[in-house]
């Protein structure tokens, strides 16, 4: 009896030392970052398949019959589940451990990044629904900004840049080269990461985008003429600079 009272004493005096409570709020941190992650992942993908079909499609436009059908999976759940679920799983662990507020906030970010790009691959489209979310996300930046002007003028930046660079596609092209929707995905960039990282990630995107187009062009997987959905990329910038930058 005194060996068990003297192993439950143990324990106590090693969680009450500074050593024992950073070692179990790792392990707490941690665990809920594996659930958190695993939540993330899973409804990403059960979100986007019961996304109402009209969301998918451009203003006015009727839904085309796939898109209406109820019992047809828009993205397979298996692998993207659990890829998606590793992913979040690893970011909220790498964030978490320093500042588990910074990493919610990510996480929400970075969901809602993850339908849009799913939809606008798939179906040339950004719902105005997740930019939303996007947008709202930026209140869990507030106290990483250098000043409360901040978010204000990434969103100019953001937006203003894509809404120039769609105007001189359409002048030079005679045709949209850059949909709406990437300018209103990039001002609630602009919320979120501030006028520094907002360039940041413009400059990333731009590349990223650029060599992929490169490959695909030399590969002849693509025309010079065809048009590609940005978000993807725009997504995968914004993740970088959140989670690795």
């Amino acid at each position: 009896m005194d060996s068990i009272l003297d192993f439950f004493v143990n324990i106590a005096e090693l969680i009450s030392s500074d050593e024992g409570f950073s070692t179990l709020r790792i392990l707490l941190i941690i665990s809920v970052s594996i659930i958190v992650g695993i939540l993330a992942g899973n409804s990403a993908v059960v979100i986007f398949n019961r996304i109402p079909a009209h969301w998918l499609c451009d203003y006015n436009v009727e839904p085309s019959e796939e898109l209406k059908q109820r019992d047809v999976q828009r993205i397979k759940s298996h692998p993207w589940k659990f890829f998606f679920s590793m992913a979040f799983v690893l970011c909220a662990i790498k964030l978490a451990v320093f500042d588990w507020q910074y990493a919610f906030a990510v996480i929400v970010s970075l969901w809602a990044l993850l339908i849009i790009a799913i939809s606008d691959k798939k179906y040339m489209i950004i719902p105005d629904q997740f930019v939303i979310l996007l947008a709202i996300s930026a209140i869990g930046y507030v106290h990483h900004h250098n000043s409360f002007l901040s978010p204000f003028f990434g969103a100019l930046l953001g937006g203003g840049c894509m809404l120039l660079i769609g105007l001189v596609g359409k002048f030079i092209f005679k045709r949209e080269t850059l949909g709406f929707g990437d300018v209103k995905l990039f001002g609630a960039i602009g919320l979120i990461a501030g006028p520094v990282g907002t360039a940041t990630i413009l400059i990333m995107c731009s590349l990223l985008s650029c060599f992929h187009f490169s490959i695909l062009l030399i590969r002849k997987k693509i025309k010079r003429t065809d048009v590609m959905p940005l978000g993807p990329y725009i997504a995968i910038a914004t993740a970088i600079y959140l989670v690795i930058l």
